[in-house]
């Protein structure tokens, strides 16, 4: 089974090369690092190589053995004047390490079945969720993307928690959390301040065998509470407003309550509220799209601001 939300199929690179002059490390392992030896080697060009790759010294995360250099325009080394890669033209796209091939796409892999979503650095993924119509999750039997073995993100598997715990029942609750998060009866700040209410009020429940029931409880009553706020007949989010409840959702999606826990999720996407309200009052839609950009890539991408946040420190 595939899930995934319904912008992801619709993706399509639209070349214009801000992943690849973003300010972030872009890595390869050792097994890339030698394939790309040796294809340099081939035409007689180590010395670009050399120039193109650098081992990294000391502590280095799983996976991470060297990395591409950036010239000194700020761009990847391999960014070509047109925005198009040299290594992919050269070598094709199966010759590109996991990040260049899989971005924006984040498969997650998951108890119920493989779900990818998108990141919102990227414009296009952006451009794809500046609509108003809300965020829908897809279930189908065939991949909404290439996704290819081994390239997951994260694994989800809430079987695994001890029985009393309430992300046990994550599945339940992330689909509850995107119901309040697309909640158009309330702002978008009140939504998060509903999300964490409610996060609070499940890391509080006694753990025992009877946390099902009680999750379930919790649940029921808010949705009485967000059926009210549907009801209230208030005006309708613009445009800025809607951008940013996708971003949200999609946050949610990406499994940041399961991976960071309650409160460490809470804390997250409480930072990032504070981090987009000021462009969010302006409701200046193109504003509050760079914003977005800028958060994810700030708060989503740089792992050590990211743990920073959800430890509270």
């Amino acid at each position: 089974m595939y899930i995934y939300l319904d912008i992801v199929p619709h993706f399509t690179c639209a070349c214009c090369g801000r992943c690849c002059r973003n300010d972030w490390l872009v890595t390869v392992d050792e097994a890339g690092y030698e394939r790309n030896r040796a294809f340099f080697a081939q035409s007689g060009r180590a010395g670009e190589f050399a120039a193109a790759f650098r081992p990294l010294a000391g502590r280095r995360a799983a996976g991470e053995f060297a990395a591409i250099n950036k010239r000194a325009d700020g761009g990847c080394w391999f960014l070509r004047k047109d925005n198009l890669c040299l290594l992919h033209r050269e070598a094709g796209h199966e010759h590109l390490d996991e990040v260049c091939r899989l971005f924006p796409r984040y498969p997650i892999r998951t108890a119920r079945g493989v779900e990818v979503t998108l990141s919102f650095s990227c414009p296009e993924v952006v451009r794809l969720a500046a609509r108003t119509e809300p965020l829908e999750v897809v279930r189908a039997e065939e991949p909404p993307t290439n996704i290819e073995a081994d390239s997951f993100t994260a694994e989800v598997f809430p079987r695994q928690q001890p029985q009393d715990s309430v992300l046990g029942f994550y599945f339940e609750l992330e689909r509850h959390f995107i119901d309040i998060m697309q909640c158009r009866g309330l702002t978008v700040a009140q939504r998060l301040d509903f999300l964490a209410a409610t996060a609070a009020a499940l890391d509080s429940l006694p753990r025992s065998p009877d946390t099902g029931r009680a999750v379930d409880r919790l649940i029921r009553g808010n949705y009485d509470r967000l059926d009210e706020a549907e009801g209230s007949g208030c005006a309708g989010p613009g445009p800025s407003a809607i951008l940013l409840e996708h971003f949200f959702v999609n946050l949610i999606f990406k499994k940041v309550f399961y991976l960071h826990g309650l409160a460490g999720a809470t804390r997250l996407l409480g930072a990032l509220g504070r981090r987009l309200a000021a462009a969010a009052r302006t409701d200046n839609l193109e504003r509050v799209k760079a914003a977005v950009m800028a958060a994810e890539f700030e708060y989503c991408h740089n792992r050590v601001a990211l743990q920073r946040i959800v430890a509270g420190k």
